[in-house]
């Protein structure tokens, strides 16, 4: 019998991801392609309205309803993905900027900065979530990037916190002792030799607290303290349906179903990024 081609032994290597990692991806794509081109897919115009089309039913003429202004719901959800698509990766991005170098130099320094560091953020953790991002922003007008900045700041401690973890790892190993005999410097040591090593923890770790900031984003546009009106927004637009639930129930589904998809798709993503970075949970499947 012939031996196997090195060429199929190779396909046979490959490791394709779960089916529903699949799904997740693609549900995220159709929802981050829906909202990038929500000019030309939208309908209607998020702020244009049709009074004599208001609380209008789902139908072929406005596939998702319109909402008290006559304002078409799927348009405005479409647009209203922006925002919160863009206030998840702005806030995790926040987040990732001062949280990975604060446990980059808490994990490698250790002693007294780690123990400075380490117990300001758990001063920052304390807070609820929510009080402490209504309590930054409370002292500006509303607005997006000011919203994203708030929540930013609150997901600096549990970044840092595992960045940390991994740097304390890492320390010990091989590569960093030889950088410290080399004489290298602090600066060249975390980004040159640490960073590219606790990327997958932090990749992780950035992919879930995505999911959340969007959530937060929804319930602060829900509380008044987001986007402000006439802005399509998921969370503004579940709060304007409140006095319509009964009357008009679709001016929440649309929204609601296009939040709920994407916070599931995003931690499906992450879970799925994890198990396939972790060498440990890589070996059990």
């Amino acid at each position: 019998m012939a031996a196997p081609s090195p060429d199929i032994d190779a396909v046979s290597r490959i490791r394709f991801p779960p089916r529903r990692v699949i799904v997740a991806a693609g549900v995220l794509a159709a929802i981050v392609i829906g909202a990038a081109g929500a000019d030309w897919l939208a309908p209607y115009p998020f702020d244009e309205m049709h009074l004599a089309d208001r609380l209008h039913r789902p139908s072929f003429i406005y596939l998702a309803g319109t909402d008290e202004y006559g304002r078409d719901v799927l348009s405005r959800t479409l647009f209203g993905g922006r925002l919160s698509l863009f206030l998840g990766a702005a806030a995790t991005a926040a987040g990732l900027a001062a949280g990975v170098p604060l446990g980059l130099l808490a994990g490698y320094c250790r002693g007294v900065v780690d123990e400075l560091l380490m117990r300001t953020l758990d001063v920052v953790m304390s807070f609820p979530a929510l009080l402490l991002v209504l309590l930054i922003i409370a002292v500006t007008p509303p607005g997006v990037a000011k919203t994203a900045l708030a929540v930013g700041i609150l997901f600096v401690p549990p970044i840092a916190r595992v960045t940390r973890s991994v740097t304390l790892d890492l320390i010990t190993r091989e590569f960093i002792v030889a950088a410290r005999a080399r004489g290298e410097r602090l600066s060249y040591i975390l980004w040159r030799e640490l960073l590219p090593n606790t990327w997958p923890a932090i990749v992780v770790e950035g992919s879930l607290r995505v999911a959340f900031a969007i959530l937060l984003g929804a319930v602060l546009s829900f509380l008044g303290f987001g986007v402000q009106p006439p802005a399509a927004d998921w969370g503004l637009m579940i709060n304007n349906s409140r006095d319509f639930v009964e009357t008009a129930p679709w001016m929440a589904v649309a929204p609601g179903m296009a939040m709920s998809l994407t916070v599931i798709a995003v931690s499906v993503l992450g879970d799925g990024l994890r198990e396939y970075l972790d060498p440990k949970l890589r070996h059990r499947r």
